[in-house]
């Protein structure tokens, strides 16, 4: 998930969610975008008691399931990845904080 450069591997998460995708070519709104973003959150976020942030297990989950190659595990660096985006070291990625993810990932297209 991330190489040697410390940056964050983006193809496949965005693929993933390119080809689910309805429209013919990518004519969405930042709007549509938005709540697909916060829909992927939620999903993983509501797996705990806590509905508004990933926890480290939580997180994992949402990117072995949504962001894995064939035969590599994109959450295999999981600690990086949560010292990366958890701001405020609770131990937790928030909506905010993962939009840093999500921010790396389109500076990378």
């Amino acid at each position: 998930f991330l190489n040697t450069s410390d940056t964050i591997h983006t193809t496949s998460f965005s693929h993933f969610y390119l080809s689910r995708l309805h429209y013919p070519t990518l004519t969405m709104s930042l709007t549509d975008a938005v709540r697909i973003v916060s829909e992927v959150f939620k999903k993983y976020a509501s797996e705990d008691q806590q509905k508004d942030t990933l926890s480290p297990d939580e997180l994992k989950k949402l990117l072995k399931a949504e962001c894995s190659k064939k035969g590599t595990d994109c959450s295999s660096k999981l600690s990086e990845v949560m010292k990366r985006l958890d701001n405020n070291k609770d131990g937790q990625i928030d909506i905010v904080e993962f939009g840093t993810l999500i921010g790396m990932m389109a500076k990378r297209m």
